[in-house]
C-alpha cells in the first residue's frame, strides 16, 4: 500500500488549505529493525516519496531534536546580516552544482556547510557561527546517522545484497556533497507574487525542519498539498539519485517552497541533504 491518507485541510486566516497526511515512521524502531517499521517504510518511500520521521524514542534522535532551537537562532543570526557580509562567504571555487558557501536566488538565500569540509577542518566559518561550530557539527551528524539508518533498512527491505545496497553509494569517508544548509526563504505580502519553483531534489534524500507552513507537497494520490510542521519529527523525501539506485522502486516526488496564504515572514528551513559518493556520480556520467 501506498504511504500515505487521503489528505485533510484546515483554515488560516480563513481559507481552506489543503493538508498532506503522510506516514509517521518511528526512528528507534527503524534503528532496531522493527519489522511493521521497516515495511511501512518501504510503502511510504516507494509512494509518495515522503514520510515524518519521529526522533524522540531514539537517542540520536533526541539529539538532533536537543540542536534544532539553536540551530534556527544561527540561521537568524547569519542571515539578518548586511548584504555584503553575507557576500564574503559566496564559494568561488567549487563547481556549479555544489551549493557549498552563500547563495542567493530571486527568492532565497542559503548557507551550505559541506559535511567532508566539517570533517577535514577544511571549512571556513562565518563570524556568526564561530561560537556554535560543535554544535552545527553534532547536528549535521546526527542528521547523516539518522539518513545513514533509513538506506540500510530501505536496502533490507529492498533485499540488495553487497554492492547493491544504497548505504554503499554514501560511504563515511568517501567523498560527497552531503551537507547541512540553511535555508531563508520569507513569505511575501501576496501569495500571487510567489513564483513557480517546481522540482525533485537531485540528491539521495532529503531530512527537513520547518515550522512555518511553506512547503506544497506532491502526491500521486492526491495531488499537491501543504505538510504540516510536526514537532518532533522531521520531514523525509526521496531523492532522483535514491529512485536512480533502487532501479525506480523508489520515488522522489515534485514539490515547491510556497506559502498558503498572504502576510510577509521571515521563515528558516533547516535541511541535511544526503547526496551519493563522488565515485557513483562519475560512474553515472560515463554509463
Amino acid at each position: 500500500m501506498p504511504g500515505i491518507v487521503e489528505s485533510s485541510s484546515t483554515t488560516i486566516k480563513g481559507k481552506t488549505i489543503p493538508v498532506s497526511n503522510f506516514d509517521t515512521i518511528d526512528l528507534a524502531q527503524l534503528e532496531s529493525g522493527q519489522s511493521t517499521a521497516v515495511e511501512k517504510l518501504l510503502a511510504a518511500a516507494g509512494n509518495p516519496g515522503w514520510f515524518y520521521l519521529d526522533l524522540q524514542n531514539s537517542s540520536v534522535g533526541k539529539a538532533v531534536l536537543a540542536d534544532v532551537p539553536r540551530t534556527y537562532q544561527v540561521a537568524d543570526e547569519y542571515f539578518m546580516q548586511p548584504k555584503e557580509s553575507k557576500e564574503k562567504d559566496v564559494r568561488k571555487d567549487q563547481q556549479p552544482s555544489q551549493d557549498r558557501g552563500y547563495k542567493t536566488s530571486a527568492c532565497d538565500e542559503t548557507f551550505e556547510m559541506s559535511r567532508d569540509e566539517m570533517a577535514s577542518g577544511a571549512i571556513k566559518w562565518p563570524g556568526p557561527m564561530q561560537n556554535d561550530t560543535d554544535m552545527l557539527k553534532r547536528f549535521s551528524n546526527g542528521c547523516h546517522e539518522a539518513c545513514q539508518t533509513i538506506t540500510a533498512r530501505l536496502s533490507d527491505a529492498l533485499q540488495l545484497e553487497h554492492k547493491q545496497r544504497l548505504e554503499q553509494h554514501h560511504r563515511d569517508g568517501q567523498p560527497s556533497d552531503s551537507g547541512l544548509k540553511l535555508i531563508y526563504e520569507p513569505t511575501l505580502a501576496k501569495l500571487s507574487d510567489v513564483g513557480d519553483n517546481l522540482h525533485t531534489d537531485s540528491g539521495s534524500m532529503t531530512f527537513l525542519f520547518y515550522d512555518k507552513w511553506g512547503l506544497s507537497a506532491y502526491a500521486p494520490s492526491q495531488g499537491f498539498a501543504f505538510p504540516a510542521p510536526v514537532d518532533g519529527c522531521a520531514l523525509i523525501n526521496i531523492g532522483d539519485s535514491l529512485q536512480r539506485l533502487s532501479g525506480d522502486k523508489l520515488l522522489s516526488p515534485k514539490h515547491r517552497v510556497s506559502q498558503p496564504v498572504d502576510g510577509a515572514e521571515k521563515r528558516y528551513y533547516l535541511s541535511y541533504f544526503l547526496r551519493p559518493e563522488h565515485a557513483t556520480k562519475e560512474a553515472w556520467s560515463h554509463a
